[in-house]
């Protein structure tokens, strides 16, 4: 379904608003070093000046660790919770460690333009512009769809678990099974600047024309909706999103963020080039050291600038050695934020000190590179070899790495506030008519706006439920029955339309829920919530699985077993991690346990067996 509606104009008129801009630290000038050997900076003469650190002429240097690929990169790395992710020539997957070593590698079945991350470690391949693919943590092609048309730039993963795509005047919404939910056009979009998430869950989609040199933008509600039109102050000449907004990077050096405030795209603050001393436009690196702090980097050599994203201060800032034009990687590490350009990487303190610095071979021998927590740097060389250099012998006690996984979240802020809830008076907040329009909706795809009703109205009613059946026995005495205590059928209807989503928002109440109401006539409506939701990003669905066929026992309902084994196949085949497989390994032998029946224990010995057939 293709939908156009009016637009609300809103022109965003940048502000210029004062700033406290910190005292530049001073970075020792490094010598370039012209043997194997790690130099030290020259001693410090003013006190101001920061320690000595390391200077590392890679280019003369063994790698400490070498890989033989089946071919060269043809993705750049993409990180997620199993590692670095590279696709390669001979639509072969793999996945390295922080060191460079190879982890396991993954048959495809064509070959990617590119590869981003999603919610809970899933991966997103794009081929041949105009197949989306999804694919497991562990490798494995989950679905793949024709978009009908060029995909342009990176997929954008949702917070609930849908994807967005655009391309050739369309921005387009997946599903977590591949069902599009919506499609709308959206004319003459700015390829050049990325399709970029804000702060309320709303999508920022900037446009080729300008107004009086000044850019232009639309925004879009995650359901599809065109809310506004947008002109800023300035021309944008780079932009990435941020958890207060969306930051921009101007032509003539400035910056700023626009965020959503009131239900309205605004300026919340800018730094002009007087302030930044920028002369062009900067590179961003969002989230360094915190989700309150960007990197702005610009010109050659570049000047870096760490900024407070909630209120525009600048923090700190350095000169480096990199041209900014020319930046090959950028991203924070546990070491510091790890910069490189073709032929130097530099690596910086939260206090914008030099932690590192390494020269190396022209980029021309190599197609892409990553930089770990764990100290190393890997090159994905032409000649089919990974080489990968330890850059920092060891990392200071107490650090943490860096890559942390995003928790799926509603995007309460497009729901209906004050919905009336299912009660003995008003009888069924979702009717059975309801009920079977968006069940037939969510298998047949391309239901546009009607979802932001829909799930506005059975997240109130999950949420409901579990408050319900977490009610300790004596409160429920006192308050009455609840509606919903009452009525597990309708229950059941709601549990089987949250796990019909195609999201990953449902899961930890599907989870709580099994395990709190074990035993009763929901237990297997949740057992089957479980499977069909499949998405289990942090392992409580499984948990829950194996609570419930420990005390469903041998007296249970065999169906009920049974359905725990589809479960447990269905999750480990959608996430893939061998920390699933081995929980779904423990909970079907469990069930081979001399207590059950010996129909359960075919059935069990059967899906390890699937399990085992689908090569996770």
């Amino acid at each position: 379904m293709k939908t156009k509606l009016p637009l609300l104009v809103l022109t965003i008129q940048l502000c210029t608003a004062l700033s406290l801009v910190a005292a530049p630290a001073k970075a020792a000038a490094p010598t370039k070093g012209s043997s194997s050997q790690v130099k030290e900076a020259a001693p410090a003469t003013d006190k101001a000046e920061p320690p000595s650190y390391p200077i590392l002429d890679l280019s003369t240097t063994k790698p400490n660790k070498v890989t033989v690929l089946g071919g060269a990169a043809l993705t750049d790395a993409v990180r997620n919770a199993s590692g670095y992710m590279v696709a390669i020539e001979g639509k072969i997957l793999y996945a390295f460690d922080g060191e460079g070593n190879a982890v396991w590698t993954h048959g495809l079945s064509s070959k990617p333009d590119s590869l981003s991350s999603g919610l809970g470690g899933l991966l997103y391949a794009v081929s041949r512009k105009t197949t989306l693919c999804m694919i497991s943590p562990g490798g494995k092609e989950l679905w793949k769809v024709r978009t009908g048309f060029n995909m342009e730039g990176n997929p954008v993963p949702g917070r609930d678990g849908r994807v967005f795509v655009r391309g050739s005047g369309k921005v387009a919404c997946y599903g977590l099974k591949g069902t599009r939910r919506w499609l709308v056009d959206v004319e003459g979009q700015d390829s050049a600047i990325p399709l970029l998430e804000m702060n309320d869950g709303r999508l920022l989609v900037f446009l080729t024309k300008t107004d009086n040199g000044k850019s232009c933008a639309l925004t879009l509600s995650p359901f599809g909706q065109l809310m506004e039109e947008l002109t800023f102050s300035g021309l944008v000449k780079e932009a990435a999103s941020c958890g207060n907004g969306i930051l921009l990077s101007f032509s003539d050096g400035g910056i700023g963020l626009c965020s959503v405030q009131g239900g309205k795209s605004i300026s919340s603050w800018i730094r002009p080039a007087s302030e930044t001393h920028f002369s062009s436009s900067a590179a961003i690196v969002p989230d360094v050291f915190s989700s309150w702090t960007a990197a702005f980097l610009s010109g050659s050599p570049a000047r870096l600038l760490y900024v407070n994203t909630q209120t525009g201060k600048i923090e700190a800032e350095a000169k480096t050695g990199l041209n900014e034009a020319s930046l090959r990687y950028r991203a924070a590490t546990a070491q510091g934020l790890a910069l490189a350009d073709g032929g130097t990487a530099e690596c910086y303190s939260s206090e914008a000190l030099p932690v590192w610095k390494a020269n190396y071979s022209n980029s021309s021998t190599w197609t892409s590179m990553f930089i770990s927590d764990e100290g190393f740097i890997s090159f994905m060389g032409k000649d089919w070899v990974i080489s990968s250099y330890r850059v920092k012998q060891s990392l200071s006690a107490g650090q943490e790495p860096t890559f942390k996984e995003k928790t799926a979240a509603q995007y309460y802020a497009f729901y209906a506030e004050n919905q009336l809830g299912s009660s003995d008076v008003y009888g069924m907040a979702v009717s059975n008519e309801l009920a079977l329009g968006m069940l037939e909706d969510w298998e047949k795809g391309d239901y546009g706006e009607r979802e932001q009703g829909y799930l506005s109205l059975l997240a109130h009613e999950i949420s409901a439920i579990n408050m319900a059946y977490g009610t300790s026995n004596s409160a429920r005495s006192t308050r009455g029955a609840s509606y919903y205590l009452t009525n597990p059928a309708y229950c059941q209807q709601l549990l089987s339309l949250a796990a019909s989503s195609q999201l990953a928002t449902f899961a930890p109440d599907i989870a709580r829920l099994l395990v709190l109401t074990c035993g009763s006539p929901l237990t297997l409506s949740l057992v089957k919530a479980t499977g069909k939701t499949a998405f289990d990003a942090d392992g409580s669905m499984m948990d829950a699985l194996l609570y419930a066929a420990r005390h469903t026992g041998s007296s249970g309902s065999d169906g009920t077993l049974m359905a725990i084994c589809d479960a447990t196949y269905e999750i480990c085949r959608f996430m893939g991690r061998p920390a699933f497989i081995k929980k779904g390994n423990a909970i079907l032998s469990y069930l081979l346990y001399p207590q059950f029946s010996q129909r359960i224990h075919d059935y069990a010995k059967r899906t390890l067996d699937r399990l085992i057939d689908e090569k996770l």
